[in-house]
C-alpha cells in the first residue's frame, strides 16, 4: 500500500509540472507592432522567419540572430549579413513579397513562433495570421525619420526577449545621429549642399536617382536636389529616371552614388555628359555606405556621417575609420567591416 501511495504521489508531481510546463508554452505576451496592430507572440520565441531585410540586420544586431530559421532572398544577398552572419546564406529562403515569390507553405513547414514583415503589407501580415496561425509582426514601413527606423528596432526587441540591448542600439544610434544634427543644425538652409543621389544597387545607371528627401542625406544637413523638383513622379521604391536635362538644371554641389552601385566615381568625372557640373568640376563625387533594400544599423550611422563629413569637413575633424570600425563592432559585434566594404564595393574614404 505505502509503494502505491508513493507511486500515486509521485503520479500527481509528474502531473501537476506537466500542467505547468504546458502553462508556461502557452503564454503569450501582446506586441504593440511599428504599424500600431496588437499582436500575440510567445514569451519565449525559439523560431523566427523573417521577411524583411532590415527586420534580419536588426534580429543580428540584437543578439537573435541565431534563432532564424528562415528569411527572403534579399537578406542572403546583403553584403553587411554575408560578413557579419555568413550562416544566413545557409537557411530555407521562404520567397519575397515585393519580388512575388513568398510561399506559403515553406513558411508553414517551418513552424516559426513569430514573422516579421515589413509595415507596407499589413493584409499579408493577416493572411500569414489567418490561414497559418503564425503571429506576424510588422515593422519599418517607409522611415522618414531616424526615430521610425529606431522604433522598428524597440518592437523587434520586445518581441523577442531582447530589449535590454534593443535599448542599447537604441542609444547608441541615437546619440551618434544628434551628434551629427546637434553640428548640422546651425547651417543655414541657404548654405547647405546641394546634392544629387545616383546608381541603383548592382546597375550602371547614372540617370537613376532617388528622388524621395532620403534619410542619411538630410539628416547629414544636405538638401536632394531631385527631390525639390516638380519634373518627378512618384514610382515604385524610391529610384526614377532622368534626363541629362534635368540634371544639368539642378547641377549639384555634391554627387553620392548608392555603396553597391557598380558605378565608382571615376565614371562620373570622366563622363563627358557630365564634365560642366559643378560637382564634377569641383570633383565632388563619392561612393557612399549603404545596402540594397532598406536601412542597417551600422550603415544608417555611418553613410549619415560620411556624408556630412564630406558635405561639411571643416565641422567635423576625427579618424573617420577608426570611428566607423568602432561603430560596427558595437552594432554587430565583428571587426574589418568598413574596410570590407571599402575595399568590396570601392567606398569613398573620408
Amino acid at each position: 500500500m505505502k509503494i502505491a501511495k508513493y507511486l500515486f504521489a509521485a503520479g500527481l508531481i509528474i502531473l501537476v509540472f506537466l500542467s505547468v510546463s504546458s502553462g508556461q508554452d502557452e503564454q503569450k505576451i501582446e506586441i504593440i507592432d511599428y504599424i500600431g496592430r496588437t499582436v500575440e507572440v510567445p514569451d519565449n520565441i525559439d523560431s523566427i522567419v523573417s521577411l524583411d531585410p532590415d527586420s534580419t540586420r536588426i534580429l543580428v544586431a540584437i543578439g537573435a540572430g541565431n534563432n532564424i530559421s528562415g528569411v527572403e532572398k534579399t537578406a542572403q544577398s546583403c553584403p553587411v549579413l554575408r560578413k557579419v552572419f555568413p550562416q544566413l546564406e545557409s537557411l530555407p529562403d521562404v520567397g519575397g513579397i515585393a519580388q512575388g515569390t513568398l510561399s506559403l507553405e515553406k513558411l508553414a513547414e517551418l513552424k516559426p513562433d513569430v514573422v516579421f514583415l515589413r509595415g507596407l503589407y499589413p493584409e499579408t501580415a493577416e493572411k500569414i495570421q489567418g490561414e497559418l496561425g503564425i503571429p506576424c509582426v510588422c515593422t519599418l514601413d517607409s522611415g522618414k525619420k531616424v526615430n521610425d527606423f529606431m522604433k522598428s528596432v524597440q518592437v523587434i526587441g520586445k518581441t523577442v526577449n531582447k530589449e535590454s540591448r534593443a535599448e542599447e542600439l537604441v542609444a547608441l544610434i541615437g546619440s551618434e545621429m544628434d551628434r551629427i544634427n546637434t553640428t548640422v543644425s546651425t547651417i543655414p538652409n541657404d548654405q547647405r549642399k546641394r546634392t544629387l543621389y545616383i546608381g541603383p544597387p548592382f546597375t550602371k545607371d547614372m540617370l537613376r536617382v532617388i528622388y524621395n528627401p532620403h534619410l542619411c542625406v538630410y539628416t547629414a544637413g544636405g538638401i536632394n536636389v531631385a527631390y525639390t523638383s516638380d519634373n518627378i513622379s512618384a514610382g515604385v521604391g524610391p529610384w526614377q529616371t532622368v534626363s541629362l536635362e534635368q540634371v544639368a538644371g539642378w547641377n549639384p554641389d555634391t554627387i553620392f552614388i548608392h555603396g553597391l552601385s557598380l558605378l565608382n566615381p571615376e565614371d562620373v568625372l570622366d563622363s563627358p555628359d557630365w564634365k560642366d557640373l559643378k560637382a564634377v568640376k569641383d570633383h565632388k563625387v563619392y561612393k557612399v555606405f549603404a545596402v540594397s533594400t532598406g536601412y542597417d544599423p551600422a550603415m544608417l550611422v555611418m553613410g549619415t556621417m560620411q556624408m556630412a563629413e564630406i558635405m561639411y569637413p571643416d565641422k567635423f575633424d576625427f579618424d573617420f575609420q577608426l570611428w566607423a570600425e568602432q561603430i560596427c563592432q558595437s552594432i554587430y559585434g565583428v571587426e574589418g567591416l568598413p574596410a570590407y566594404m571599402e575595399s568590396e564595393y570601392r567606398i569613398s574614404e573620408v
